[in-house]
């Protein structure tokens, strides 16, 4: 799919409505997505982010003699 610039005429398919919602032609145009993990992938990200949390802190408490 080759992409092109929208011209003036064009525009002009381009409204709002009270709420400020972007319409194209009269269809509704998606600005945002939902995203929804599942629970391995919660559990997953929770354990990348605790490891990545504690590879921070460990050299600056070594630094000080603590480990």
């Amino acid at each position: 799919m080759a992409l092109r610039s929208i011209s003036i005429d064009e525009m002009d398919g381009f409204q709002l409505d009270d709420t400020n919602q972007l319409y194209w032609r009269g269809q509704t145009v998606v600005l945002e997505q939902k995203l929804k993990l599942e629970l391995y992938q919660i559990v997953l990200a929770t354990i990348g982010a605790v490891g990545a949390l504690l590879a921070g802190v460990h050299p600056f408490l070594v630094s000080f003699g603590i480990f």
